[in-house]
């Protein structure tokens, strides 16, 4: 037997059998996968964090949940908040290790969505005013 004919037996071997693998296209599927099993997955975690249990949702998804009004940052992380829990308003001073509550008012209804600045100083005046008083 000559080179040519044993080339030529394993060329139609090769084509008889359907071995040959085209790479480019079973990466593209690959990648199409990859692209479909993440694309799920964002999904799930989007609908869970929109439509999931308490405590997935946005801060301002709950009415009963905590919302930060106003944060004042006094230095290397520490700092005086204001935060509104159902009808309490409480200021907050923060630090790296604890936090202490400052004051607390009691409302009759619940604040708006948009807290402006303008109100969480007005607040803190107070706040303060009435520590310095006492």
């Amino acid at each position: 037997m000559d080179n040519a004919t044993i080339a030529d037996g394993a060329h139609r071997a090769v084509q008889s059998s359907g071995a040959v693998l085209d790479t480019g296209s079973s990466i593209f599927a690959t990648l199409g996968y990859l692209c479909l099993i993440l694309g799920g997955l964002f999904l799930v975690y989007w609908l869970l964090r929109r439509f999931g249990p308490f405590g997935m949702g946005t801060p301002g998804s709950n009415a009963h949940s905590p919302r930060l009004l106003g944060r004042l940052y006094l230095g290397n992380r520490q700092s005086v908040a204001v935060v509104r829990y159902k009808t309490k308003t409480m200021v907050l001073g923060v630090t790296e290790h604890q936090i202490n509550l400052l004051g607390q008012e009691e409302g009759d209804e619940p604040e708006d969505n948009e807290p402006s600045s303008s109100a969480f100083a007005g607040l803190l005046k107070g706040k303060v005013e009435d520590a310095s008083e006492s």
